[in-house]
């Protein structure tokens, strides 16, 4: 199986969150794709890179599934680094080759399919998600019929797909953001999505809300800069998490799925 990961920061973020000791998102999928297709070969590509060659519609061809990665951008913003990555997002869809997008990846694919995007009304949603129930379909759906139960996974996003594009199939859902799970094909490809992240482990987002500690405080998330350090200690030390969390093989459950169904393993 080749996959190719799909970087949605740009050098510039990936540098800054480096020196903190965050990992670029495109290495968090790599390493996750290890566990769960060692023999998978990875290749990177970096549409927010102004200078980055990418492969055209024909050439990402030779590629059995497309990941993309979150963002600390906003598909809401008219600026170089969205709008390379919604023309390359364009072409990978021309392609035909499967595509699977985590949070940012998911509203980068449905902008480019007509559907919308908006700053959500509840605000942000951060750390562990509020409850996410299966719609009707997706318990029925191979991508997500394995959520027997009601479940919360790691996220982060102050937007949210408002407007899903035609024939898509919302699969999850909670009380933050009415998709957290969805299904279309547009174009010559399927894509499958979710607004939260399989792929972060708890170490992963711990660091992270300490990065982003100020602004958690400014947007209400956190009272204090000790809450965030405290609730960043409880996810490092997994105190109080719930264990489709903890359990990284129950976290990267719909990964796994669409891997084994654009292999024809379902």
């Amino acid at each position: 199986m080749k996959l190719l990961i799909v970087e949605g920061n740009n050098e510039q973020t990936r540098l800054q969150r480096g020196a903190f000791g965050i990992k670029p998102y495109h290495l968090m999928f790599q390493e996750m794709l290890r566990g769960l297709v060692p023999k998978a070969q990875t290749d990177f590509a970096f549409p927010a890179d102004g200078a980055s060659e990418l492969p055209t519609a024909a050439q990402l061809e030779k590629y059995d599934g497309v990941l993309w990665t979150g963002s600390s951008l906003s598909v809401l913003d008219d600026i170089p680094d969205v709008q390379q990555q919604l023309n390359f997002a364009s072409e990978v869809f021309k392609s035909g080759v499967p595509f699977y997008g985590s949070c940012w990846g998911m509203q980068i694919a449905t902008v480019v399919a007509g559907g919308k995007v908006a700053l959500s009304k509840n605000g942000l949603e951060f750390g562990i998600s509020e409850p996410i129930d299966l719609t009707p379909l997706g318990r029925k759906s191979p991508l997500t019929s394995h959520r027997q139960k009601t479940y919360s996974a790691l996220c982060i996003h102050y937007d949210e797909v408002a407007k899903v594009p035609e024939n898509a199939i919302i699969l999850a859902s909670n009380s933050h953001s009415k998709v957290q799970a969805m299904t279309f094909d547009f174009k010559k490809g399927s894509f499958f999505g979710v607004q939260y992240h399989p792929e972060f482990n708890p170490s992963d987002m711990a660091l992270i809300g300490l990065f982003l500690s100020e602004k958690l405080v400014k947007s209400g998330a956190f009272k204090s800069l000790e809450e965030v350090k405290e609730f960043a200690l409880s996810l490092k030390e997994q105190k109080g998490i719930p264990p489709e969390i903890c359990d990284y093989q129950l976290h990267t459950q719909e990964i796994m799925a669409w891997l084994k169904l654009i292999a024809g393993k379902q």
